[in-house]
């Protein structure tokens, strides 16, 4: 049942969900949804864990893929800014903001969205070779330029201009350090022919 749940409010969103309409759509009771999941605000937290769970699943396949780092990161984008995913980033932002506004409406949302991708960047940018210290920044900054770019492709909808800014942070990852200020040695996703 949780599985329809997640289908349907990454279809309508929540702005107007009611326990009635989903009921209706799942073939089932607003009293059996309350019996499952304790209230509305539990059901939509499970939900948006669900939704987590299966956007994380799609990446570490995606990242688990044969070939170049920057390739792989591509590959992601490419899933993530597709038509299909769409949804999930309505849905996902919508929480985002609703969870900013009152974060005990979403508890642990704000800061599971932040911890558990930053580790995904984190690994990726310390298997790259990059010094310690400069890991948790050099992720933290693909972390917020992809939720930026994400956040301007939802609300332009301009997918080429969008698609050409997350090509630029991939350049910019592979510049040798010299043509921003540092030595030549190492370009973040330049290992592995990346």
């Amino acid at each position: 049942m949780l599985e329809e749940v997640v289908d349907y409010i990454l279809k309508r969103g929540l702005t107007d969900l009611t326990l009635r309409p989903l009921a209706a759509a799942l073939d089932t009771s607003p009293r059996m949804l309350l019996y499952f999941f304790g209230s509305k605000e539990r059901l939509i937290a499970e939900a948006l864990s669900q939704a987590r769970t299966r956007e994380q699943e799609e990446w570490t396949r995606l990242l688990s893929t044969r070939g170049k780092r920057r390739d792989r990161l591509a590959l992601a984008w490419e899933v993530w800014s597709s038509e299909e995913n769409k949804w999930f980033l309505w849905f996902f932002f919508e929480v985002y903001a609703l969870a900013m506004r009152n974060r005990k409406r979403f508890p642990g949302f704000l800061e599971r969205m932040v911890k558990d991708w930053l580790s995904f960047f984190e690994q990726a940018v310390a298997a790259a070779g990059v010094e310690p210290e400069r890991v948790t920044p050099l992720a933290t900054f693909i972390l917020a330029t992809i939720r930026g770019l994400h956040l301007d492709l939802l609300a332009t909808d301009e997918k080429d201009r969008v698609d050409g800014g997350f090509r630029e942070m991939l350049r910019l990852l592979s510049l040798p350090r010299s043509r921003v200020g540092r030595d030549v040695r190492q370009r973040p996703f330049a290992k592995e022919g990346a």
